[in-house]
Protein backbone atom coordinates (compact mmCIF):
# COMPACT_ATOMS: atom_id res chain seq x y z
CA UNK A 1 0.00 0.00 0.00
CA UNK A 2 2.73 2.46 0.94
CA UNK A 3 4.40 4.33 -1.91
CA UNK A 4 8.07 5.19 -1.78
CA UNK A 5 7.79 8.00 -4.33
CA UNK A 6 9.22 11.30 -3.05
CA UNK A 7 7.04 14.35 -2.51
CA UNK A 8 8.41 16.11 -5.60
CA UNK A 9 7.14 13.28 -7.81
CA UNK A 10 3.60 13.89 -6.59
CA UNK A 11 3.90 17.64 -6.99
CA UNK A 12 5.08 17.24 -10.59
CA UNK A 13 2.10 15.08 -11.54
CA UNK A 14 -0.60 17.37 -12.91
CA UNK A 15 -3.43 15.07 -11.80
CA UNK A 16 -2.04 14.16 -8.36
CA UNK A 17 -2.75 15.18 -4.80
CA UNK A 18 0.04 17.23 -3.23
CA UNK A 19 0.95 18.54 0.20
CA UNK A 20 1.12 22.26 0.79
CA UNK A 21 4.89 22.94 0.67
CA UNK A 22 4.53 25.82 3.17
CA UNK A 23 3.45 23.68 6.14
CA UNK A 24 5.30 24.70 9.31
CA UNK A 25 6.18 21.26 10.68
CA UNK A 26 8.11 22.47 13.77
CA UNK A 27 5.16 24.58 14.97
CA UNK A 28 2.71 21.75 14.29
CA UNK A 29 4.94 19.33 16.18
CA UNK A 30 5.03 21.60 19.22
CA UNK A 31 1.24 22.00 19.20
CA UNK A 32 0.57 18.27 18.97
CA UNK A 33 3.05 17.56 21.77
CA UNK A 34 1.22 20.06 23.97
CA UNK A 35 -2.39 19.01 23.34
CA UNK A 36 -2.45 15.67 21.49
CA UNK A 37 -4.53 17.24 18.73
CA UNK A 38 -4.27 19.95 16.11
CA UNK A 39 -5.71 21.45 12.95
CA UNK A 40 -3.65 22.00 9.82
CA UNK A 41 -5.36 24.58 7.53
CA UNK A 42 -4.34 24.37 3.89
CA UNK A 43 -3.06 20.82 4.23
CA UNK A 44 -3.16 20.24 0.46
CA UNK A 45 -2.29 22.66 -2.28
CA UNK A 46 -5.28 24.73 -3.39
CA UNK A 47 -5.51 22.98 -6.77
CA UNK A 48 -5.33 19.53 -5.20
CA UNK A 49 -8.06 20.38 -2.71
CA UNK A 50 -10.31 21.73 -5.47
CA UNK A 51 -9.89 18.56 -7.54
CA UNK A 52 -10.62 16.39 -4.53
CA UNK A 53 -13.74 18.39 -3.70
CA UNK A 54 -15.00 17.93 -7.25
CA UNK A 55 -14.29 14.20 -7.11
CA UNK A 56 -16.45 13.53 -4.06
CA UNK A 57 -19.52 15.41 -5.30
CA UNK A 58 -20.92 12.51 -7.34
CA UNK A 59 -20.04 9.42 -5.29
CA UNK A 60 -22.37 6.46 -4.86
CA UNK A 61 -23.06 6.99 -1.17
CA UNK A 62 -23.98 4.39 1.44
CA UNK A 63 -26.21 5.06 4.45
CA UNK A 64 -24.45 3.60 7.48
CA UNK A 65 -25.83 3.28 10.99
CA UNK A 66 -25.69 0.88 13.90
CA UNK A 67 -28.45 -0.99 15.64
CA UNK A 68 -26.56 -1.38 18.90
CA UNK A 69 -23.82 -3.94 18.00
CA UNK A 70 -25.07 -4.51 14.44
CA UNK A 71 -23.58 -2.40 11.61
CA UNK A 72 -26.02 -1.57 8.79
CA UNK A 73 -24.72 -0.49 5.37
CA UNK A 74 -27.22 0.41 2.66
CA UNK A 75 -26.47 1.87 -0.80
CA UNK A 76 -28.43 5.09 -1.05
CA UNK A 77 -29.43 4.21 -4.62
CA UNK A 78 -31.18 1.11 -3.28
CA UNK A 79 -33.18 2.84 -0.54
CA UNK A 80 -36.36 3.35 -2.65
CA UNK A 81 -36.49 -0.41 -3.29
CA UNK A 82 -36.26 -1.09 0.44
CA UNK A 83 -39.06 1.35 1.20
CA UNK A 84 -38.32 4.93 2.17
CA UNK A 85 -40.80 4.87 5.05
CA UNK A 86 -39.04 1.84 6.47
CA UNK A 87 -35.65 3.55 6.15
CA UNK A 88 -36.92 6.76 7.77
CA UNK A 89 -38.28 4.73 10.68
CA UNK A 90 -34.93 2.98 11.14
CA UNK A 91 -33.10 6.32 11.13
CA UNK A 92 -35.54 7.80 13.65
CA UNK A 93 -35.02 4.80 15.93
CA UNK A 94 -31.26 5.23 15.65
CA UNK A 95 -31.52 8.93 16.45
CA UNK A 96 -33.60 8.04 19.51
CA UNK A 97 -30.95 5.61 20.73
CA UNK A 98 -28.35 8.35 20.41
CA UNK A 99 -29.76 9.97 23.56
CA UNK A 100 -28.30 7.23 25.76
CA UNK A 101 -26.21 4.81 23.64
CA UNK A 102 -23.30 4.85 21.21
CA UNK A 103 -24.83 5.63 17.83
CA UNK A 104 -23.80 6.70 14.35
CA UNK A 105 -25.93 7.72 11.38
CA UNK A 106 -24.36 9.23 8.26
CA UNK A 107 -23.49 8.46 4.64
CA UNK A 108 -20.10 7.23 3.50
CA UNK A 109 -18.00 5.91 0.65
CA UNK A 110 -15.61 3.15 1.86
CA UNK A 111 -12.37 4.12 0.10
CA UNK A 112 -9.96 1.73 1.83
CA UNK A 113 -12.26 -1.28 1.56
CA UNK A 114 -12.90 -0.62 -2.13
CA UNK A 115 -9.19 -0.07 -2.81
CA UNK A 116 -8.08 -3.25 -1.06
CA UNK A 117 -10.71 -5.36 -2.83
CA UNK A 118 -9.86 -3.91 -6.27
CA UNK A 119 -13.29 -2.25 -6.61
CA UNK A 120 -12.18 1.39 -6.36
CA UNK A 121 -13.03 2.92 -9.73
CA UNK A 122 -12.83 6.61 -8.76
CA UNK A 123 -9.41 7.78 -9.93
CA UNK A 124 -9.34 10.86 -7.69
CA UNK A 125 -9.99 8.78 -4.57
CA UNK A 126 -7.38 6.22 -5.57
CA UNK A 127 -4.88 9.06 -5.96
CA UNK A 128 -5.61 10.64 -2.56
CA UNK A 129 -5.65 7.26 -0.79
CA UNK A 130 -2.26 6.31 -2.21
CA UNK A 131 -0.93 9.76 -1.43
CA UNK A 132 -2.08 9.65 2.20
CA UNK A 133 -0.23 6.32 2.42
CA UNK A 134 2.90 7.66 0.72
CA UNK A 135 6.24 8.08 2.44
CA UNK A 136 5.90 11.88 2.08
CA UNK A 137 2.74 12.05 4.21
CA UNK A 138 3.69 9.26 6.61
CA UNK A 139 7.06 10.86 7.29
CA UNK A 140 5.58 14.33 7.80
CA UNK A 141 2.90 13.12 10.20
CA UNK A 142 5.30 10.84 12.03
CA UNK A 143 7.46 13.91 12.59
CA UNK A 144 4.51 15.97 13.84
CA UNK A 145 3.05 13.33 16.17
CA UNK A 146 6.16 11.37 17.19
CA UNK A 147 4.02 8.25 16.83
CA UNK A 148 4.92 5.19 14.74
CA UNK A 149 2.66 4.81 11.70
CA UNK A 150 2.68 2.37 8.80
CA UNK A 151 -0.49 3.23 6.89
CA UNK A 152 -3.87 4.94 7.06
CA UNK A 153 -7.34 3.75 6.20
CA UNK A 154 -10.02 6.01 4.71
CA UNK A 155 -13.67 6.65 4.11
CA UNK A 156 -15.42 9.68 2.69
CA UNK A 157 -18.22 10.84 5.00
CA UNK A 158 -21.29 12.93 4.33
CA UNK A 159 -23.28 14.21 7.31
CA UNK A 160 -26.66 15.64 6.36
CA UNK A 161 -29.47 16.95 8.58
CA UNK A 162 -30.00 14.68 11.58
CA UNK A 163 -26.77 12.73 11.12
CA UNK A 164 -24.63 12.20 14.19
CA UNK A 165 -21.76 10.26 15.77
CA UNK A 166 -22.02 10.03 19.55
CA UNK A 167 -19.17 9.92 22.05
CA UNK A 168 -16.44 7.26 21.81
CA UNK A 169 -12.65 7.15 22.06
CA UNK A 170 -11.55 5.10 18.96
CA UNK A 171 -9.57 2.72 21.17
CA UNK A 172 -10.32 -0.70 19.66
CA UNK A 173 -8.05 -3.59 20.60
CA UNK A 174 -6.14 -5.02 17.64
CA UNK A 175 -6.72 -2.01 15.35
CA UNK A 176 -3.38 -0.39 16.30
CA UNK A 177 -4.75 3.13 15.82
CA UNK A 178 -2.18 5.81 16.63
CA UNK A 179 -4.19 8.90 15.73
CA UNK A 180 -7.40 9.76 13.92
CA UNK A 181 -7.74 12.25 11.10
CA UNK A 182 -10.46 14.31 9.43
CA UNK A 183 -9.62 16.05 6.16
CA UNK A 184 -12.41 18.60 5.83
CA UNK A 185 -14.00 19.26 2.45
CA UNK A 186 -16.75 21.59 3.69
CA UNK A 187 -16.89 25.25 2.67
CA UNK A 188 -18.23 28.16 4.72
CA UNK A 189 -19.75 26.07 7.52
CA UNK A 190 -21.55 27.85 10.36
CA UNK A 191 -21.12 26.55 13.93
CA UNK A 192 -24.89 26.74 14.45
CA UNK A 193 -25.35 24.02 11.82
CA UNK A 194 -23.82 21.39 14.15
CA UNK A 195 -21.49 18.77 12.71
CA UNK A 196 -18.66 19.86 14.98
CA UNK A 197 -15.87 17.51 16.05
CA UNK A 198 -15.97 18.02 19.81
CA UNK A 199 -13.46 16.75 22.36
CA UNK A 200 -14.83 15.82 25.77
CA UNK A 201 -13.53 15.66 29.30
CA UNK A 202 -13.96 12.49 31.34
CA UNK A 203 -17.16 13.92 32.85
CA UNK A 204 -18.63 14.65 29.39
CA UNK A 205 -17.99 18.38 29.14
CA UNK A 206 -16.95 19.89 25.81
CA UNK A 207 -13.27 20.80 26.06
CA UNK A 208 -12.68 21.95 22.47
CA UNK A 209 -14.63 22.11 19.20
CA UNK A 210 -13.38 21.93 15.62
CA UNK A 211 -15.87 23.54 13.24
CA UNK A 212 -15.87 21.90 9.77
CA UNK A 213 -13.57 23.69 7.33
CA UNK A 214 -12.30 23.26 3.79
CA UNK A 215 -8.89 21.70 3.11
CA UNK A 216 -8.13 21.46 6.83
CA UNK A 217 -6.62 18.32 8.34
CA UNK A 218 -7.58 17.64 11.94
CA UNK A 219 -5.67 14.96 13.82
CA UNK A 220 -5.89 13.70 17.39
CA UNK A 221 -4.24 10.97 19.39
CA UNK A 222 -6.06 7.70 20.15
CA UNK A 223 -7.65 7.15 22.62
CA UNK A 224 -9.51 10.45 22.97
CA UNK A 225 -13.15 10.92 23.95
CA UNK A 226 -14.98 12.83 21.22
CA UNK A 227 -18.13 13.02 19.12
CA UNK A 228 -19.56 14.71 16.03
CA UNK A 229 -22.52 16.83 17.07
CA UNK A 230 -25.77 16.27 15.24
CA UNK A 231 -26.18 18.25 12.02
CA UNK A 232 -29.10 20.67 12.30
CA UNK A 233 -32.29 20.10 10.34
CA UNK A 234 -31.79 23.53 8.71
CA UNK A 235 -28.20 22.97 7.55
CA UNK A 236 -28.25 24.01 3.88
CA UNK A 237 -25.59 21.55 2.72
CA UNK A 238 -23.82 18.43 4.01
CA UNK A 239 -20.63 18.19 6.04
CA UNK A 240 -18.08 16.46 3.77
CA UNK A 241 -14.74 14.99 4.83
CA UNK A 242 -12.23 12.17 4.42
CA UNK A 243 -11.73 10.36 7.70
CA UNK A 244 -9.92 7.41 9.22
CA UNK A 245 -6.93 6.49 11.35
CA UNK A 246 -3.19 6.28 10.93
CA UNK A 247 -2.19 2.86 12.20
CA UNK A 248 0.65 0.44 12.68
CA UNK A 249 0.75 -3.05 11.21
CA UNK A 250 0.14 -6.08 13.40
CA UNK A 251 3.13 -6.97 15.50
Amino acid sequence: MESSAPLCDFMNMTDAIALNPDLDLPSLTAEFARTGRLRIPGFLTDSAAERLHETIQALDWHLVLNDRDRHIDLPVSELPKLGLDRIKAAVLQAQGRAASEFQYVYENYPVADAYQSGRLRVDGLRTVFEFMNSSAVLTALNTVTDRPIDFCDMQVTKYGPGHVLTSHDDGVEGKNRQFAYVLGMTRDWSPVWGGQLQFLTDDGQVEQSFVPAFNTLSIFAVPCLHHVSQVASFAPRPRLSLTGWFRTKDA
